[in-house]
């Protein structure tokens, strides 16, 4: 080779090598924070593994101008609901497939962001049948966005709050009680990850087109490695569901998911709002209320009153409650694992002890004074660790 071409060929191989350089240099500064456009092929190269652990293969990217057409330009007549996350809007895309639309509010902080991230991250990483299954997400310039599959009888509360024509006789309330209870052992002992849900409540849980549950919005859950106990962290949830170790110190481990267990289970089978003002004072705080029944004797008369001639199982009722009671203990480790709740409702098993007054939550408000927090219980709700009674035993009242 001539010397003229030789320094031609360096040359071209010198300025390629700083072109590249300077191409790498502009994508690092350049590129949006929480870019992350990608579908199923490039999802795995566009997002950085701390970001995202779960299995993207498993979701696909819609763009934004896609799911706008879907719902209508998210037109009003769509709306599903409202979460802390945002609105979720029913939609239709072009292969005729029904889905659910969550849109993050643009008025959201960082951690509306965060929240984002997180549910994409927990839900790509589990697959249950009694969780919620994310088919895809949208992520074009501000524009964040879950798509779900699409649940024919919606969200539980709308249903056992009377913000429906649907009744749900017994055998499918009991049904459903099962089947939320199969999802949180899954979340808790059975997955290869264990995940706190952190805010289980009647809005988050999706009715398929047999009342089959589902457990979704996981943008508040946590992953928990498996010799943690407890987590401190910031108070992230629904009051009214609340474990009081959580909202009161800060403390988080599965027990919370199971608290709030017990507390959707009165509610199901009661079908009223874990706290109601409207109602008489005696009367307002759902455990409370279910408690002193209880110790009149009268736990039936929590039962809603139409199905008290549809097939309720006096037995089947009484089990469900005491499941509740349990979950509602003062003390995290007298709430059993899920594994036995599960098994609680779905099969006969010895019982010789009853569960002991659960935690209620106070909120009381006086004349032109802020809620103030405090959880009536006996015994005292936060005995020390080396005090505290294993977990009870079950029994049915009499």
């Amino acid at each position: 080779m001539a010397p003229s071409s030789l320094f031609f060929f360096l040359g071209g191989i010198v300025v390629l090598i700083i072109l590249l350089i300077m191409i790498a240099i502009y994508w690092k500064i350049f590129k949006p924070a929480g870019m992350m456009r990608f579908t199923s092929q490039t999802a795995r190269r566009a997002a950085s593994p701390d970001l995202f652990s779960g299995n993207l293969r498993t979701i696909s990217y819609f763009d934004f101008k896609t799911l706008k057409r879907a719902t209508k330009n998210f037109h009003p007549e769509n709306l599903l609901g409202r979460g802390g996350f945002g609105p979720v809007y029913k939609g239709k895309l072009r292969d005729g497939r029904l889905v659910a639309v969550k849109k993050l509010s643009h008025d959201k902080s960082h951690q509306g962001e965060s929240e984002f991230l997180a549910e994409v991250r927990m839900i790509t990483s589990i697959q249950h049948k009694n969780l919620v299954r994310l088919l895809g997400c949208c992520s074009d310039g501000a524009q964040r966005l879950l798509v779900y599959e699409f649940m024919k009888n919606g969200s539980l509360d709308h249903i056992i709050y009377g913000k429906s024509v649907i009744f749900l006789n017994w055998d499918t309330r009991f049904q459903i009680m099962v089947g939320i209870a199969r999802g949180l052992q899954y979340l808790h002992e059975d997955s290869h990850l264990r995940i706190v849900h952190r805010d289980i409540k009647a809005s988050n849980i999706l009715l398929d087109d047999k009342f089959h549950p589902r457990i979704g919005d996981f943008g508040l859950a946590r992953f928990f490695p498996d010799d943690e106990a407890y987590l401190s962290t910031t108070f992230a949830g629904t009051l009214g569901y609340t474990a009081p170790e959580y909202a009161i110190r800060g403390e988080l481990s599965e027990k919370v998911d199971i608290y709030s267990f017990g507390v959707l289970v009165l509610e199901i089978i009661s079908c009223r709002k874990n706290t109601d003002l409207t109602l008489p004072s005696e009367m307002q705080y759902l455990p409370e209320y279910a408690w002193k029944l209880f110790e009149q004797s009268r736990v039936l008369d929590l039962v809603d009153l139409r199905v008290t001639h549809d097939g309720l199982v006096k037995e089947d009722v009484l089990r469900a409650i005491n499941v509740a009671f349990f979950c509602l203990q003062p003390h995290p480790n007298q709430r059993p694992p899920m594994s036995k709740i599960v098994t609680m409702l779905t099969c006969t098993v010895e019982m010789v002890e009853t569960p002991i007054k659960p935690a209620i939550l106070d909120r009381r408000r006086k004349k032109n004074e802020n809620f103030s927090l405090s959880w009536d219980t006996m015994p005292d709700p936060f005995p020390s660790p080396l005090e505290s009674e294993s977990t009870p035993s079950f029994q049915l009242p009499h």
